[in-house]
C-alpha cells in the first residue's frame, strides 16, 4: 500500500498547508517490538519524515508467527487501514502528528543515513539512522520502488539500496 510519485496523481494536488508544507507520498511499514510488531505509515514531506501509528499487533498474532515462522510476516491484517492512507495524504502534516500521541517526526537533516536492503518473500529492511538513534522498519518491494524517485530526491546521498 503506496502512493506518491508513481502511485494516483489526484493525490500529488493536494494543496500544502498554511505552513507551505505538504505529504508528498507514503507507505506502510512495520517494526518488531518485544513482543508483536507496530504498524505505521511512513510518509514524506518536503523537510521531514513523518511516522504515524496504525496499530500495534501483539500477543494474539504471536500464536499464528509460532506456528508458521517467517511465512506468516504477510498474513497479518490491520483494520481499518484502507484508505487511510489517502485520507492522511489529504491532511497537514501537524494535524497528522496530531491524530496519536505514538505519532513523530524526522528531519532529513537528522538523518545520518536510509539504506533499504532486500530480503526474503519480497520484502524490505529499511534502517534509518539518525543522530541519537536507530529504527529497523520492514516492508514491502513494490511500494518502496513506486517511491524510489521521491525518497533519491529528498535524501540525496543519504539513501542507499542494497540487493
Amino acid at each position: 500500500m503506496c502512493w506518491g510519485s508513481n502511485g494516483d496523481s489526484s493525490l500529488n494536488d493536494n494543496a500544502p498547508g498554511p505552513s507551505g508544507e505538504k505529504v508528498l507520498g507514503g507507505l506502510e511499514v512495520e517494526t518488531h517490538l518485544n513482543v508483536g510488531s507496530e504498524h505505521l505509515f511512513l510518509l514524506f514531506t518536503g523537510n521531514r519524515m513523518l511516522f504515524v501509528h496504525l496499530a500495534k499487533v501483539g500477543k494474539a498474532s504471536m500464536t499464528l508467527s509460532n506456528l508458521l515462522g517467517k511465512f506468516s510476516s504477510g498474513l497479518v491484517r490491520v483494520p481499518g487501514k484502507s484508505g487511510r492512507l489517502n485520507e492522511l495524504a489529504q491532511m497537514e502534516p501537524e494535524t497528522i502528528l496530531g491524530l496519536d500521541p505514538d505519532n513523530f517526526w524526522v528531519e532529513y537533516g537528522q538523518v545520518v543515513s536510509l539504506s533499504i536492503e532486500r530480503g526474503e518473500w519480497e520484502r524490505l529492511k529499511i534502517t534509518l539512522v539518525t543522530a541519537d538513534t536507530k529504527f529497523e522498519l520492514f516492508g514491502s518491494l513494490v511500494p518502496v520502488e513506486g517511491l524510489r524517485d521521491l525518497m533519491s530526491s529528498l535524501l540525496s546521498d543519504k539513501l542507499s539500496f542494497r540487493s
